[in-house]
Parts: structure tokens; sequence; C-alpha cells
């Protein structure tokens, strides 16, 4: 008897001698700044937040993402304003921000469209207001098909705000090309394409 009192107490504390306190609080993980798309529902809290989960939207087809990151009168008191580039103007008239979530819900669910690629380069900040940010950046937008790839090119202006939840909305997007000259496909002439 004595040699299973003694095996039971060795194994008690060989099992619970490298454990442990069991009743202890747990130190909590760092959380998961990005879910499964790509990017979290909360990252908008500062401008470079703000693109990187309005570029990821994008990238993974989100279209609740991307619908985020556009301002409304409920953010910021300011509603989203798109002005196209001058080519495509005459399409894109009155362009709301139903439109923008119209054409990107179209555009990631066309069927052919195997992926979609931004890369935004050659950005400038102008602090126009102590909660109002002035961003023109370069773009480049590739879309692979299934049979074919199309380039779009360009430059935009971006106006963005935080609001008073302190998140950081889209609420200007004016969309130029990158030289009059050129005569290249700008994402006004993808919204266009894509509006209806």
């Amino acid at each position: 008897m004595s040699r299973v009192f003694l095996f039971s107490t060795l194994a008690f504390y060989v099992l619970f001698g490298y454990c442990t306190n069991p009743f202890s609080t747990r130190t909590p993980e760092e959380p998961n700044i990005f879910e499964g798309d790509g990017v979290s529902d909360t990252r908008q809290t500062d401008p470079d937040a703000l693109f990187s989960k309005f570029l990821n939207s994008i990238s993974s087809k989100n279209v609740s993402h991307y619908q985020e990151c556009l301002a409304d009168d409920q953010q910021g008191g300011i509603n989203f304003l798109f002005i196209p580039e001058n080519r495509e103007f005459s399409r894109l008239t009155n362009w709301t921000k139903q439109d923008e979530i119209n054409y990107f819900n179209k555009i990631i669910n066309t069927e052919e469209i195997q992926e979609i690629d931004v890369i935004f380069s050659d950005r400038s900040d102008v602090q126009i207001a102590t909660d109002t940010l002035e961003t023109q950046v370069q773009y480049e937008l590739n879309i692979q098909f299934r049979t074919k790839i199309e380039n779009y090119q360009g430059r935009s202006i971006l106006k963005i705000l935080r609001s008073s939840s302190s998140l950081w909305y889209i609420y200007y997007w004016e969309d130029l090309s990158l030289n009059s000259n050129i005569t290249n496909n700008t994402w006004s002439t993808l919204k266009a394409d894509y509006r209806y």
C-alpha cells in the first residue's frame, strides 16, 4: 500500500509541479487586428489605417469594409463626394455614395474577375484643419480577368476627416489623369463601365 501511496504522491507532484496555478488569471493574447479578410472592422483610427483598410477592402472584395471607409452625414456631417476625371464626367453625373457602393458591388461580383490589385504611390498629405487631411496619391489599379488584365492609372485627391468617434472617413475623392496627353483609363473609366 505504501508503494501505491508513494507512486500517487510522486505522480501528483510530477503532473502538477510543472503546471502553473490553474486558478490564476491568464495573460490575455494581443488582439488580432487582421481578420480572415485581411482587415479589422475598427482599423480606421488614423489616416494610414484608413487607407490600409480601404485598399484591403478592394483586394479582398469586401463591400462592407469599403462602405465603412466612406463618409456620410451620420459620421461627420458630410456626405461622400466623387469628382470624376474630365473625360468621364458625362457618364458619372450625380454620383452618390450609393452609386459608389453599387459600382463596387457589381465589380466584385463579376465572375470573370479573379483578382483586383491597387497600389498607391507618391503620397503627400496636407493638413487642412485639426481633423481634416488632404492626401494626393498616384494609383495603379490592375484587374485580372480569366482571359485578360485591365490596367487603370491616375492620380487622386482624397480628403479625409476624423469623426466625433475618432474614426477617419473619405469624404471627397477627385480622380485625375496622370497627364492630359495620356489617354489611359482612369478609375473613373472603371466606375463608369460598372455603374449600371
